[in-house]
C-alpha cells in the first residue's frame, strides 16, 4: 500500500548523516513531534503541539487528520496508507534515493533537457553505488546522477523527514522548522512530495 509523503532532506546530497536520536530530540524539542509509537519492527512520531506552525497547510481548508487510530488493529494500514499526518525519521550511512512512483524524467543541469535513461542508471547504482557517474544522451555532459534535477519529486541524501498523509504541494515547511534544520546539519533543507 502507498502513502503520499512530504519528505524533507538536506539539498546537498552528500551531506553527513544526522544521529536519528538527536534528530528526533530537536523535532521534539520545537514541538513538530510528539512521543514515539511502536509499530511492528518500526517506529513513527505523531505531530507534536506545533506542528501546524512549523507545517504550513495551502488551499482554503485542507482535510488533514492528526490523530492516530486509536485501535491498534487499524493502526498499521492507516499509517502505511498515510490516512493520517505523522513522521518518520530515517538516517542512513550510506546515500539513499527516494523517488515518486511516477516521477518524471530528471533533466540534464548542463542543457536542462529530459533524461530519458534516468532510471536504468539509478537502478545501476542501486546494485552497485560506485557507478554514479552519469552521461547526458543530449548534450554529452559528464556528471554524478546527484546532480539530475528532480525538482520536487526525488532526492538523494542520507538523513529523511518523511511526514505521512500529506498530498503533493498541499503543505510546505515554515521558515522555523528550515532553520533548525539547517543549523542541526549546517546545510540548507530542500522538500520533495512522493506516493510510495
Amino acid at each position: 500500500m502507498s502513502a503520499y509523503k512530504l519528505i524533507l532532506l538536506p539539498a546537498d546530497p552528500w551531506c553527513p548523516p544526522v544521529n536519528c536520536e538527536q534528530l528526533a530530540g530537536e523535532l521534539q524539542t520545537i514541538g513538530l513531534i510528539g512521543e514515539p509509537v511502536a509499530l511492528e519492527d518500526n517506529v513513527f512520531f505523531p505531530t507534536g503541539d506545533n506542528f501546524l506552525q512549523l507545517i504550513s497547510f495551502l488551499g482554503c481548508s485542507p482535510m488533514i487528520e492528526l490523530d492516530p487510530p486509536a485501535d491498534r488493529a487499524t493502526l498499521l494500514a492507516a499509517s502505511a496508507a498515510g490516512k493520517f499526518c505523522h513522521l518518520f525519521l530515517n538516517c542512513t550511512a550510506s546515500l539513499a534515493f527516494r523517488a515518486d512512483s511516477q516521477c518524471p524524467p530528471p533533466r540534464c543541469p548542463n542543457c536542462r533537457q529530459p533524461a530519458p535513461d534516468w532510471q536504468t542508471a539509478i537502478e545501476t547504482w542501486q546494485r552497485n553505488t560506485a557507478q554514479s557517474d552519469w552521461i547526458c544522451n543530449n548534450c554529452g555532459f559528464t556528471g554524478q546522477l546527484t546532480d539530475l534535477s528532480f525538482r520536487k519529486t526525488a532526492g538523494f541524501g542520507r538523513t529523511f523527514i518523511e511526514i505521512r498523509g500529506i498530498y503533493p504541494s498541499e503543505a510546505v515547511p515554515a521558515a522555523a522548522l528550515l532553520g533548525t534544520l539547517q543549523h542541526l546539519t549546517n546545510e540548507p533543507w530542500k522538500t520533495i512530495y512522493i506516493k510510495e
